[in-house]
């Protein structure tokens, strides 16, 4: 689990749940009437520009915006490499005795190898995994625009939900009573609109967007990896492209 997420959001509800008490009257920032217009209009509103199936798995994607751990970089070339080596000193059918360890690693991983040791050819390979690798970029990417989407539309049905309230006050101006409800909802539902954009809708795509970029660069480092280790490159050499692509440094074996 990475707690960068967690902790930024939680931090920015409470930053402003401080200066709100610090403030004092708390209980004038609740408004029921303006969560059903920001939050309900919002999802609602969202929901009509994806397929059902699509807005579900977006909006449950949520949990890799705090549950998903980003790979070892380091750890990842180390089990390449010795997947290399030991196709280098005992051939390709070796790897058949650990083909379980490589779906529990990745499951793409697993079937290229699956694919290697059943003899099929690199370009075979090659189409079958960048097939699943688009269709993967895709199911991320739609995540992430399930929640650049809200971020868009919280802060719109803020808007919608001010309107809603000046015209309130303006057919009860001879109803003095009226006028608070009504400023309450001009002036809350812009508020909550703000800080679920801000604090909540826009942190979450955005880490979504790099929980796509790095399961997508990985996907690239194991067929990279694959097809190195089907063309028998020296595994010191494969090392070493495989730091490069992820930008670390790793010693050379022996």
């Amino acid at each position: 689990m990475d707690p960068g997420a967690l902790i930024g959001i939680v931090a920015a509800f409470l930053m402003i749940g401080i200066s709100i008490i610090i403030g004092g009257s708390p209980g004038a920032f609740i408004n029921i009437p303006s969560l059903f217009i920001v939050v309900g209009g919002g999802f609602a509103a969202a929901l009509g520009g994806f397929p059902l199936k699509d807005f579900i798995r977006g909006v449950m994607s949520i949990r890799d915006a705090f549950l998903w751990k980003p790979p070892d970089p380091v750890e990842t070339i180390e089990f390449l490499s010795e997947i290399a080596s030991k196709v280098r000193k005992e051939g390709i059918l070796a790897l058949e005795s650990e083909i379980d360890a490589y779906y529990e690693r990745d499951k793409l991983l697993g079937d290229m190898i699956r694919m290697l040791v059943d003899g099929l050819e690199l370009e075979e390979i090659k189409a079958s995994a960048e097939g699943a690798i688009a269709q993967m970029e895709e199911t991320l990417s739609t995540n992430v625009q399930v929640w650049e989407k809200l971020a868009d539309l919280f802060p719109a049905f803020g808007m919608i939900g001010t309107l809603i309230g000046l015209i309130q006050m303006l057919n009860n101006l001879s109803d003095p009573s009226a006028l608070g409800p009504g400023m309450a909802v001009a002036l809350i539902t812009t508020l909550y609109g703000a800080i679920l954009a801000n604090a909540f809708a826009i942190p979450i795509s955005n880490k979504l967007k790099k929980v796509k970029d790095t399961e997508i660069l990985y996907k690239h480092l194991y067929l990279m990896a694959v097809e190195g280790i089907q063309r028998g490159v020296n595994p010191n050499i494969l090392r070493q492209s495989l730091s490069i692509m992820l930008g670390v440094e790793v010693s050379e074996e022996a």
